[in-house]
């Protein structure tokens, strides 16, 4: 299902605009055909009393006669009258639209939108006709105020509708601005809470359902920072708990080493040492890992501009002894970035240590800047890494194959940290097939150069 392409709460305000209008157009609807029904019953009820006037006071002409007649004070102001021949030719008015019939009479409407009605004269061939006086009869004072009183009526009308729509509006925006405002609320909670700000709580003085939202995300939230203190005190405490037993270790190999000149005994002392080794770099790794993950940036103290080539291979020097194994370094000496140079020193660091560790003979490190758009690749030659096990080679500890295993000098945590950094420098990490043959490491960021 495709996902609205605009956000909730302005399709709500759009929703109220539209329903305002709505409401608007329907009211003027319904209010025009009662206004007109209320006109043509005003109408009806003025000229039954015309009609019982005209025929008790006014003489009929002569059978077929067309004649006018005068009204009196105050139906002359706004009515007309005449006698017709109600056969003459297209009848009473040809280019009327018949409304009704009442007691024998028939209401019809002008093409001007006045009314009109025709009272047949029993035994002749004349009818009694009562209008409302056309623009061509009144007086251009007349007119004038008619405008003035439409005008005025319909400036009445238009404010009435005004102050509705506006009253309506402010009913229905006020509750859902409320209700935007908490929920971003809400938001800029769980958005800093995710940002690593263990300490943020959200506001649980909101009206009901969203209280038990807050309420659950401050629970939430509580259990998370307890979990998370406890793996930082974990953290804390395993390197010196384990390197005290190490060192120990290490002080009683070096004292058999002195007494003794068997060689499979030196061989074993050997291996011993070895393998403290390995745990002292899997420990230094944990802790790097972990202060990665917690380390609250400090803002402009962690960016440095640096140029990028001499960045890279300055830890090249100092990590790699490449032996049989070539490595380029593809940067433009010029290059220069604003940057945060820890977490960029740990993203190269780890990638290109796995690089060396996986690579056949080649490795390539190249990097540049396209639309304000910092890529940088580190390449290998080796097996490289199937397409379902991208994502898990950046979990701690994740194994794939025999290929990238602790045999090739891995502890299964570099990448982790490789992408723990990237999340702080906000960039990405994505892996894919090199043009060498083997798995492509590459960091993208949006930088100013």
């Amino acid at each position: 299902m495709n996902k609205p392409s605009l956000p909730l709460f302005p399709r709500l305000y759009l929703s109220i605009v539209l329903a305002v209008i709505f409401s608007i157009t329907l009211t003027q609807f319904v209010v025009e055909i009662y206004r007109e029904q209320e006109e043509l019953n005003f109408f009806i009820r003025d000229t039954n009393h015309m009609l019982q006037y005209l025929e008790a006071n006014a003489d009929a002409p002569a059978d077929g006669v067309e004649q006018e007649i005068k009204l009196p004070f105050p139906f002359n102001i706004e009515f007309s009258a005449k006698f017709i021949n109600s056969k003459r030719p297209g009848g009473v008015c040809a280019s009327c639209s018949f409304l009704k019939t009442v007691n024998s009479n028939r209401y019809y409407e002008l093409e001007e939108g006045e009314r009109l009605v025709e009272a047949k004269l029993a035994g002749t061939d004349s009818s009694l006709v009562i209008y409302e006086k056309l623009d061509s009869e009144r007086s251009q004072e007349e007119l004038s105020a008619m405008d003035a009183e439409l005008d005025s009526g319909q400036m009445l009308f238009f404010l009435l509708i005004t102050v509705i729509a506006l009253f309506l509006g402010l009913t229905l925006y006020w509750p859902i601005k409320s209700l935007q405002t908490q929920i971003k609320g809400l938001i800029h909670s769980h958005r800093l809470f995710g940002e690593g700000d263990m300490g943020v709580k959200a506001d649980e003085r909101i009206p009901k359902p969203l209280d038990e939202l807050a309420l659950s995300f401050n629970e939430m939230a509580r259990a998370i920072a307890g979990n998370v203190k406890e793996r930082d005190i974990f953290a804390q405490a395993i390197p010196h708990e384990v390197r005290t037993p190490l060192s120990r270790i290490q002080l009683a190999s070096g004292l058999i080493r002195k007494k003794s000149h068997d060689l499979d005994v030196l061989v074993l002392l050997d291996d011993l040492d070895n393998y403290v080794l390995d745990i002292n770099e899997l420990i230094s790794q944990i802790v790097e890992f972990s202060r990665v993950r917690e380390h609250k940036d400090l803002a402009s103290e962690l960016y440095q501009r640096v140029y990028l080539s001499a960045f890279v291979e300055s830890r090249v020097r100092l990590l790699v002894d490449t032996g049989h194994k070539s490595l380029t370094v593809a940067i433009d000496n010029n290059l220069e970035i604003t940057t945060q140079a820890i977490y960029l020193r740990l993203l190269l660091d780890n990638f290109i240590k796995n690089a060396v560790n996986h690579a056949r003979e080649q490795i390539k490190i190249s990097a540049s800047i396209n639309n304000g758009l910092l890529s940088i690749e580190v390449e290998d030659d080796g097996v490289g890494i199937a397409l379902e096990h991208r994502a898990t080679i950046f979990i701690p500890f994740a194994r794939l194959d025999k290929s990238r295993s602790r045999i090739t000098g891995g502890l299964g945590l570099g990448l982790p940290i490789a992408k723990a950094a990237a999340d702080k420098m906000k960039g990405n990490i994505q892996v894919s097939d090199s043009s060498l043959g083997g798995a492509r490491f590459s960091f993208t960021q949006v930088i100013c150069v």
